[in-house]
């Protein structure tokens, strides 16, 4: 995981629900191939580009870095008004998932799981994630007070762990028997799947976040092949939307209870870019002097995590605070 390449940013949050991009998805072994690539990226940021579109405004946060004490990459994935979540590389190459509560790093292995990713966390400290069992298969999991729970939603092969709310509502995706990929809400033992209306018969949609409210953002691959984002309200009803300046790529990560959503998209020449969508206005986030970024989650203050790479293709998480 040492860059924010095409690849990496399509397999991390998303691999567990198949083919595994987050985006267009690699298959599990292309999963696996792409994590131990950890290629470079080599386009750099454009920010110019973007900031002469309408609706669109320019990020105003103040940046802290985050790495995992002895980690050679980290990656921020969920936040709560409390803590901070996400994943690690450490020396010998092997990912484990991180919890981080008042300045203290807490590390989390699945037993048995050969990679383990936090892909979320709520108020009271519940996390959800996905791990990769020992034959190179991904399950969606929650964790609670020390306690793992599998996930399977009902005809699934496969499955990934996006966020859990303050009510224990858990989001993620999974692959059936003839490769669909299917979202799912998850709330004690109780499965419901959707899908945006339209999706492409096997790349389906990818649901990464959600608020206290029961909205739902991620991404769904369209009958082009091109993957947007979409929001799904608390009643089931879909709007879906392309970043401004994405070239076939808008994933949408998180969502507080404002409304505001962050993700990120890719431009024309294959950089990553952090945003954030509220009421109607796009503002980009690039981390000063990154040469890629990713904004997966947000919370109730307003604060965003997510991930960077620097000149050297070394790869931080962050934490960005309002700069009011």
């Amino acid at each position: 995981m040492k860059s924010l390449t095409h690849n990496y940013v399509s397999t991390v949050r998303q691999f567990a629900a198949g083919a595994l991009p987050q985006w267009a998805r690699l298959k599990l072994s292309g999963f696996k191939s792409a994590m131990k690539a950890k290629q470079k990226i080599l386009a750099a940021v454009t920010l110019g580009l973007f900031l002469g579109l309408p609706g669109l405004a320019q990020a105003q946060y103040l940046f802290t870095p985050i790495d995992v004490p002895g980690s050679v990459s980290t990656g921020a994935n969920a936040n709560s008004t409390k803590d901070i979540a996400g994943q690690f590389d450490d020396a010998d190459g092997n990912t484990h998932g991180f919890i981080l509560s008042d300045g203290i790093f807490t590390t989390v292995d699945i037993p048995g799981a050969i990679l383990t990713f936090i892909n979320g966390i709520n108020a009271p400290g519940r996390s959800t994630g996905t791990y990769i069992d020992g034959g190179g298969t991904p399950h969606a999991f929650v964790w609670n007070k020390g306690v793992f729970t599998t996930l399977y939603p009902p005809g699934s092969i496969r499955s990934q762990g996006g966020f859990i709310n303050a009510q224990g509502q858990a989001v993620g995706a999974y692959r059936d028997a003839s490769q669909k990929r299917h979202g799912f809400i998850w709330r004690d033992g109780v499965f419901t799947t959707f899908n945006v209306p339209g999706d492409h018969p096997i790349l389906g949609t990818v649901p990464l976040g959600m608020n206290d409210i029961g909205e739902v953002v991620g991404s769904y691959v369209d009958a082009f092949g091109v993957r947007r984002g979409f929001l799904r309200s608390s009643t089931g009803v879909f709007t879906t939307f392309d970043a401004p300046g994405a070239d076939g790529v808008t994933v949408a990560e998180g969502i507080n209870n404002a409304g505001t959503i962050v993700g990120v998209l890719f431009d024309a020449s294959g950089t990553s870019h952090g945003f954030a969508l509220s009421r109607g206005v796009y503002t980009i986030v690039d981390v000063p002097d990154a040469v890629g970024t990713q904004v997966n989650s947000i919370n109730a203050k307003g604060e965003i995590v997510g991930r960077y790479d620097d000149a050297d293709g070394n790869t931080h998480g962050f934490v960005g605070t309002p700069d009011r």
